[in-house]
């Protein structure tokens, strides 16, 4: 696990903790670490500017931030390296940031998936699946077991829909694997292939993903993702993300 943090903090050496997630054992000790039962909570009693903007922004917000930590990330590692660590709720913990979005996340269990070839393959502890298809099902049961009751505290505090924060579940992984290979001239098709393959597995648990949005391609051949769902963050009065699925950009 701690290789696979290093490699992933490769990703982008300027923001540590944009893309790994470290064994929690191994993490600093600053700030407050709490569990996915805790963090709803937390999360609304924090001073972000999104919670004075309406219960929608409210709750696009909040799971916009919780798809990436416990779905998003474990995507990158997916689309990146081919191994998958446990984000279920009894080994995801999180560190909010002052506004109370996730900032870091780390892992209590020591369950680590990798594929037949990896050179991890048949080292203790390490779950060897058949293929990349029982990788992402490997992640997504427990990337599941964590959203699926978040999202329905979400709603229950915001009346914000659940199929729409699905969907964003899906942008929160489609995205960051599209974007994450081309930081170390890897496959941005292959990234995003993965990402893909990885919502399939989310649905087969019960996720009812109805949007992965698409992708632009720009003058230098990069691919650049395209929300499916839109993240509400342009009410804040700021402006509308790059990938906005409202702002239409010549082909």
């Amino acid at each position: 696990m701690r290789l696979l943090a290093q490699r992933l903090t490769e990703l982008d050496p300027e923001s540590p903790h944009a893309y790994a997630a470290w064994p929690f054992g191994e993490v600093p000790e600053r700030g407050r670490w709490i569990t996915p039962r805790e963090v709803i909570e937390a999360m609304l009693t924090s001073e972000g500017p999104h919670l004075r903007h309406g219960p929608a922004v409210t709750g696009a917000r909040l799971i916009g931030s919780l798809g990436y930590a416990a779905a998003g990330r474990l995507g990158v590692a997916i689309a990146n390296t081919g191994q998958a660590y446990d984000t279920g709720p009894d080994s995801l913990v999180l560190r909010l940031d002052d506004e109370g979005l996730v900032a870091q996340i780390a892992v209590r269990s020591t369950r680590f998936a990798v594929l037949p070839t990896d050179e991890l393959a048949g080292t203790p502890g390490v779950d060897v699946t058949e293929d990349l298809a029982g990788l992402v099902s490997w992640a997504a049961r427990n990337a599941y077991a964590t959203l699926a009751p978040l999202i329905e505290q979400i709603h229950a505090r915001t009346r914000y829909g659940t199929v729409a924060m699905w969907n964003q579940v899906a942008d929160s992984v489609l995205s960051p694997t599209t974007k994450s290979p081309a930081l170390v001239g890897g496959s941005q098709e292959a990234g995003r292939a993965a990402g893909q393959l990885f919502l399939d597995a989310l649905v087969a648990e019960g996720a009812p993903i109805r949007r992965r949005g698409t992708v632009r391609i720009l003058e230098n051949s990069t691919l650049d993702p395209v929300r499916g769902m839109c993240c509400l963050f342009y009410r804040q009065d700021e402006e509308k993300c790059g990938g906005c699925p409202l702002v239409k950009t010549a082909p």
